[in-house]
Formats: structure tokens, sequence, C-alpha cells
């Protein structure tokens, strides 16, 4: 809005940006974004009343929102995995991230609240701007909405993976199989290891604990890691 631009810094050089709904124009704005060197996402797909035929004309974003925590809190099921997959195995090589997007219109004792519902857990140097950044561009980090995972590795053909309690931990391929580690007898499960499939496009971990909660990693295609 133009009586917020004294707030902002831009060029002067450059005209008034006009938007153009619809895939290209909001993949214009991506490139745009990455050019000037954002890290681009996609955010709130179900807030956003968007379906396959919208996100999947997108083109040059880094990740998406996993999880919206804000829009959790609304009501609105944003939790996505269906979207992450869909745009996997579209050919995408796309991050995942969580964030609460939060406008904090309700104290934040209160079930209403818009904050701590989800966000990224970042593995870096340390904490200052180039580290964080630096790791989000190189994919180390997961979405979560309370759960954690401690170590991911791949050895010989397997993707092993540690993690705070769980009810359960499922590795998912892009192909159709999926494979489970499950709790029992009212035990938790904290670590498990899959067999990666001949066929697997990705692969893929999501934790969920007995609240119903996800922690969810990015995703890790076979021609990036497997000689």
């Amino acid at each position: 809005a133009k009586e917020y631009r004294h707030l902002l810094k831009y060029d002067e050089n450059e005209p008034d940006y006009e938007r153009r709904f619809g895939g290209e124009g909001i993949s214009d704005i991506m490139k745009r974004g990455r050019e000037k060197g954002f890290f681009v996402t996609y955010n709130h797909p179900t807030w956003s009343m968007e379906d396959y035929s919208d996100y999947i004309n997108y083109e040059g974003m880094h990740a998406f929102e996993m999880f919206n925590g804000g829009c959790i809190s609304g009501g609105y099921e944003d939790y996505n995995p269906r979207v992450y997959d869909d745009i996997l195995r579209s050919g995408k090589k796309i991050y995942c991230i969580g964030a609460d997007d939060n406008h904090n219109a309700h104290p934040l004792e209160s079930r209403r609240s818009d904050a701590g519902w989800a966000w990224t857990m970042i593995k870096a140097e340390d904490l200052s701007y180039r580290s964080i950044t630096r790791a989000l561009e190189e994919g180390q980090f997961y979405a979560s909405e309370g759960p954690e995972i401690y170590d991911l590795w791949y050895e010989d053909g397997k993707v092993y993976v540690n993690c705070s309690d769980a009810d359960r931990i499922t590795c998912s391929y892009g192909v159709r199989k999926i494979q489970s580690e499950l709790s029992e007898n009212g035990k938790f499960v904290n670590t498990a290891c899959f067999t990666l499939p001949e066929d697997f496009k990705y692969f893929r971990i999501a934790v969920v604990d007995k609240s119903g909660r996800h922690a969810c990693t990015n995703a890790y295609f076979a021609e990036d890691f497997i000689d």
C-alpha cells in the first residue's frame, strides 16, 4: 500500500510491479524474488483455496508450507502432505517448512492464539543471519508441529531415523508404497529403519506423536544421493 512506502527501501529506478494472477504471473513473482536473493515459499494453499490446477503451475519456489499454524488455529486444514507429494511427483525439487503466520490477535495464553503452532527446525553452525539463511538454502531443516527429529541418515540402501516419542514414523516414496514403524502396547517408538524400494522417486519421513502432531522432513531424491 502506498501509505507504507516511506517505511520501505526500494529501487526508484524500477516501475511499480503489477501483479498478474495465475500460474505465469505468480511464477514471475517467484523468479524476481529469487533473482533479488530472497528465499521464496508458497504459503497456506488451503487458506488460499487453491487446488492442483493452481499450484502445479507454479515454478521457482524454494519451499512450501507443510504447516501454517495460524491457519490451523483458525480452523483450516493447512497441513498439506498431499500438496507436497503432488509438487514432488511433478518433478519439482522443493523443501517444506512450518510457520505460524501469526497476527497476535489473541493473547498467548488463549487457545485462539495463533503463535506456537508450527515452526522450522534448522541445523546451522550458529545463530548468525548467514548461517541460518545458508541452512535454508541447503535444505538443512525440517518442519514440525511438535515432534523432534534427532538423526536422519542413509546407508546401504536403508534410511534410519531417531526421534522424540512417537506414535508412528512413516516413510513415503513418491510411488504407491509407504512404510511405517508403529508403537505397540501403549509404548512409544523412537527409531525406525526403512529399506528403500527399487522404484522409489524420493523419500520423505513423517513423525507423528500421540496427539496427532507431525514433524516432516524434506524430500530426498534418489539421483541426488545414490550413484
